[in-house]
């Protein structure tokens, strides 16, 4: 897909677009870093002339569009022009206000010579960037395909990670309307079929470098109505994963519009128990956009059931995850009263041993509540010698065990679920020609239970 359709034909939200006045962003400093194959392929004809001809009267006219004082600073690196034998690359003209002579210049003298791949030349463009500013950083690689380089995409990982560019677009000349499969790694590739659509592209590449969108989120109910609730909102750069802009959703105030980069695809999470997320998302330039979703809710209320103890009963943390899914949907404590998506969840006590509910059906506007027993004490006696002990619940016939220690000889208290328990007793260094000891225990719920282990 060319550029021009890239930025203006996206996919449909849930929600109407609508035009914006053009936001060029004054604050904030853009600065595109041209990178240019100067192979010895680039000495082809296409179209009207050379590869090379054709680059140079593009990127000529390119240069005299860039408005002086518009915030934006232009650098060229180029590759493959050094010597025949040379796999070098160089920056030829530096990031600096008014440099569009020293850029205009150094085009006009460009001579293919080597065979310099662009993986070794994306390698040196981070570091073309100043350091420790908020300027917003592109890379526009000008190249005829030809040589990429095997390590294209591990130099472009290196890139994307930094975070401090934003996207590398690569102008793809004389593809005609083919993709170089081996090039999509590195960055949004562009295939160029003539002159006319390269002057194009670059244009439209421009303008959204110094263009903005804006996002608004609206959630409403399943009635229509506005969701009330505070959410936080995160925009991810999906390249990276890195979190880019986020909000906090205020449903009591109107809809807060933010803006956003229209050169980030994205996945816009809205941190509802699960989250809804949208995914794959791209904003085109200078418009309004609006991301919709209903949130139907209940709630999810575990308590344990009211006895009369006499010792500190824990307070188990709960996890819940969506019914066959491994990531959870949320946590919290045994008593709390917490918001879900309604649908069907696996809710697991961490209560020792834990107890698994599965299929548990959150309704929409209701609260659904569990009850699990309260736990009983298990009261290991004073014993003579300190021993390692496994504790096991029988559990379907099966032994599954709960936890292994080493008890203190003085005595020590374990709080377990009711159930039935087989404790393993080793035995001490002095002991070792006896046998393994197997002692049975019952748990009743809120009672205490003593053993003695000799």
């Amino acid at each position: 897909m060319s550029i021009a359709l890239w930025l203006f034909v996206s996919l449909p939200l849930f929600a109407g677009v609508q035009d914006a006045k053009t936001a060029v962003r004054g604050s904030e400093k853009v600065r595109i870093l041209l990178l240019v194959d100067c192979s010895r392929s680039m000495w082809e004809r296409w179209q009207s002339d050379s590869k090379i001809k054709v680059t140079q009267r593009v990127l000529l006219h390119f240069l005299d569009s860039v408005p002086d004082n518009s915030g934006v600073e232009v650098a060229m690196r180029v590759f493959g022009h050094l010597n025949q034998n040379s796999y070098g690359t160089r920056l030829e003209c530096p990031f600096e206000p008014n440099n569009h002579y020293q850029l205009q210049s150094k085009i006009k003298t460009l001579v293919p010579n080597g065979g310099c791949s662009a993986a070794t030349a994306l390698d040196g463009a981070v570091g073309d960037f100043p350091v420790g500013d908020s300027s917003r950083n592109v890379i526009f690689v000008i190249t005829d395909g030809s040589n990429g380089g095997s390590n294209i995409c591990e130099v472009a990982g290196k890139i994307q990670q930094s975070g401090r560019v934003v996207r590398t677009f690569i102008l793809n000349i004389a593809a005609g309307t083919r993709k170089n499969a081996t090039l999509d790694c590195a960055g949004t590739v562009i295939p160029i079929e003539n002159e006319e659509s390269f002057a194009g592209e670059l244009q439209q590449l421009f303008h959204a470098a110094r263009s903005e969108s804006r996002v608004t989120v609206c959630l409403t109910t399943g009635e229509g109505e506005k969701y009330v609730d505070d959410v936080p909102v995160v925009f991810y750069d999906r390249q990276n994963r890195k979190p880019v802009y986020t909000r906090i959703y205020a449903g009591r105030r109107a809809a807060d519009t933010l803006t956003v980069d229209p050169l980030i695809d994205y996945d816009v999470e809205v941190n509802t128990r699960p989250s809804i997320v949208f995914r794959n998302r791209t904003f085109r330039a200078d418009r309004v956009y609006t991301l919709a979703s209903v949130v139907e809710e209940g709630r999810l209320c575990v308590r344990r059931e009211d006895k009369r103890v006499v010792w500190s009963v824990p307070d188990y943390p709960v996890v819940v995850r969506q019914s066959g899914k491994a990531e959870m949907a949320g946590t919290q404590m045994l008593g709390d009263s917490v918001k879900y998506l309604a649908g069907v969840y696996d809710v697991e006590i961490l209560s020792t041993p834990p107890i698994a509910i599965n299929n548990v059906e959150i309704r929409k506007d209701a609260v659904t509540e569990l009850a699990i027993p309260a736990p009983g004490m298990l009261m290991i006696e004073r014993m003579k010698a300190r021993r390692q002990v496994s504790v096991f619940e029988m559990r379907d016939g099966r032994m599954q065990l709960v936890r292994e220690f080493v008890p203190n000889p003085a005595g020590e208290n374990l709080i377990l679920m009711p159930g039935d328990y087989i404790l393993l007793v080793r035995p001490s260094a002095k002991e070792k020609n006896r046998e393994t000891r197997s002692l049975s225990a019952t748990i009743a719920s809120g009672k205490q239970t003593a053993i003695k282990i000799e």
